[in-house]
């Protein structure tokens, strides 16, 4: 039987994204609610675009590293039941 697709070892080894990750959607979420520059629709539209596009490209890299980690013949393990 083989293993499950993302099961817990894997997603041991992708919970270093999620710190970042959290760190980016907590400024987006203080931005979006306390800005204390006040709000400028060409500096907002950066700073905006700026996290966003990091957040998404963060998310884009962990699920490609996580389809790396789990086609990789070295971590193919198969699982042996007693």
């Amino acid at each position: 039987m083989s293993r499950p697709a993302f099961d817990a070892e894997v997603a041991l080894d992708l919970a270093v994204n999620l710190i970042p990750f959290a760190i980016i959607a907590f400024f987006v979420l203080v931005f979006a609610v306390f800005n204390p520059w006040g709000f400028d629709p060409l500096q907002s539209t950066v700073q905006f675009t700026i996290l966003l596009a990091t957040m998404l490209l963060l998310a884009v890299v962990t699920l490609i590293a996580a389809r790396a980690i789990e086609t990789d013949d070295r971590t193919q393990q198969e699982v042996t039941e007693y």
